[in-house]
Formats: structure tokens, sequence, C-alpha cells
């Protein structure tokens, strides 16, 4: 059991890159929020060796000097160096808007995507997630979070709804746990508590319960699809955010061995009816506010300027920094 709570600075795909490799900004943003007492920061949306960005500003994992920089310049400020591997698929295109518009369901969309990809492409998804881990930890990355959420593809390819290779997908990702936890290295599954498709959500449970069996060092709850519903993963109302609390409280109460991170800005982080077991993600508020650790009334006031994407942007701004 971990003793005390820790405090992730959450994965956030910032833009801040050249030819897929970090630049100076991007050093310098993470080095300026890995102190004050954080545990871990996470480098957001980082594509894998064969993988496919979810937008042309991704960074990818590679050999490059440039990620060892990225990593000493966290843990030179108090930090584990931490990164999340993730992967589109070829053609994939996020929405802008916050809730789908397309004429078409998003839930068909995801099944036609699957429904293209062989058993072989499963396994070749996964020995690049193997390669791409193998980069980072020879980068210094201390921790590697599996981006399984928001409708990306290890999203749909683990769950049955979407994917007739969920079986040979999900093996795969308990294998992959294994090998972490073999090899004494720090792990997270991040993953979508639900989707935003009240058809799909309702059979949710069941997988939930099996990922919750891996031997992940953590589980990152996140909640919601991209192309279904974007306020479900970037939640401001009182509603959605008290909700995405109370639902990841339950959950870690019913899985009282394994060890949460609560996400989803950090209002209600500091609430004294949260269990041990859950530990704190803050993304939007350390992006508003480097400090905001020791200075917590400084924090996002949702201008959405971080929502760069949506924007017609490519790289991370907010109106506070």
């Amino acid at each position: 059991m971990v003793d005390e709570r820790k405090y992730f600075f959450l994965p956030v795909n910032t833009g801040y890159v050249v030819n897929g490799l970090p630049n100076d900004r991007c050093v310098d943003f993470y080095a300026n929020r890995s102190g004050h007492g954080l545990y871990c920061a996470i480098v957001g949306n980082v594509v894998i060796p064969n993988g496919f960005g979810s937008n042309d500003f991704c960074a990818k994992i590679s050999n490059s000097i440039s990620w060892q920089r990225l990593a000493n310049a966290i843990t030179a400020e108090g930090a584990l160096s931490g990164i999340q591997l993730s992967s589109a698929w070829k053609n994939y295109h996020g929405i802008k808007h916050f809730v789908s518009m397309r004429d078409n369901n998003p839930v068909s969309e995801y099944k036609a995507v699957l429904a293209d990809i062989s058993s072989n492409e499963v396994l070749q998804f996964f020995e690049g997630l193997r390669r791409g881990i193998e980069l980072s930890v020879r980068a210094g990355f201390k921790h590697i979070q599996i981006h399984a959420a928001h409708g990306y593809l290890l999203s749909l390819l683990i769950d049955e709804v979407f994917s007739p290779h969920s079986e040979l997908a999900l093996d795969n990702l308990n294998s992959l746990a294994k090998e972490l936890a073999g090899d004494n290295i720090e792990s997270s599954l991040r993953f979508s508590l639900i989707t935003g498709d009240q058809s799909v959500d309702q059979k949710r449970l069941k997988l939930i319960d099996y990922i919750f069996t891996f031997p992940f060092s953590f589980f990152d709850i996140s909640f919601g699809f991209y192309n279904i519903n974007k306020y479900l993963i970037y939640p401001t109302s009182e509603k959605l955010l008290l909700s995405r609390l109370n639902a990841t409280i339950a959950l870690a109460k019913r899985y009282p061995t394994k060890q949460v991170i609560l996400s989803g800005k950090s209002n209600g982080a500091w609430n004294p009816c949260i269990p041990n077991n859950v530990h704190i993600g803050i993304c939007r508020d350390l992006i508003a506010n480097p400090n905001f650790l020791s200075d917590r009334n400084m924090g996002c006031i949702d201008c959405l300027d971080c929502h760069y994407y949506s924007r017609g942007e490519s790289q991370l701004t907010c109106s506070r920094w």
C-alpha cells in the first residue's frame, strides 16, 4: 500500500514540438511545474513508434537526446519523470466542437474503424507500445502511463463493444502490465470510466472490473470519449465535477487495494472524504499556475484558452501565464 497521498501533473498535449521532438519551451514548461512537492509529472499524449498522433502537434518517442533532456529537467525539480504513450489511427480526426455534431453516430464510426483492424495489426500495435516503453525508460522516464481512454486506439481495442479483438488486446495489455511490474517500472493506465454514450456505458462495468485485476501501479480515472462529448473529459460545471469526484471515490472504495488517480480539475482534491488509495491528478490548475501546489488560490479560471486544437491553434496557451 502507498502510505501517503501523491500529486501528479496529468498528461497534456502541449504542442511544444519540432519535428515530433520536445522543444525548449516544452522542457521549460515541465521544469517549471515539477516542484513544490509534486510526485510525478507525466508528459502527455506521446505517440508510439509506428503509431499515429491525435493531431498534427503530437510528440513522438524516439532515441533522440531531446527526450533525455526533458526527463532530466523534470527530475531536477524533484518530481518523478513520467510519460504517457498513445496512438490514434491513420486518418484519425478529432472533433473541434465539444459535443459531436456529425451526421453519423460516433459509436458507429468507432466500430467501423475497428472492423478494419486485423489481429496482426493489434499485435503490431503492442510491439510499438513495447518499443515506446523501451525508448522511454532508456531516456530516463521513471513512470510509464498507457493511454487507454478518450476514444483513442487502445481504448477501442480493449472494449468488446467496439473491437472484435478485445480479448487479444486485453491479454496483451495484462501481459504488458506484468512486464512493467516485473521490471520494477512504475506504471499507470488511463481509461475512461464512461464514454458519454449510455448504450455503451451500460455494458462497461465488466470491462472495468477486469482491468482492475491488472498489476498497474496506478489507475488514472478519466471520463468521456473525445468524439462523443469532450465536456466529460474537460468538465467545468460543478455538477459534472461533483459527479466525477463521487464516481472516482466509489470506484476506489470498490477496489481498496488499488491505487487510483483522481482527475477533472482539482476542486475536490482536498476533500477529507477521499479514501487513502486516491491520489490527486492536477492538470489545468498547474497549467494556469506553475506554483499551484504552494498557492492554490491561483488556478484555472476556465478561460478555455488551453483547448488550442478546438480553437484552431497549434500550441497550448493560457491567459493566466
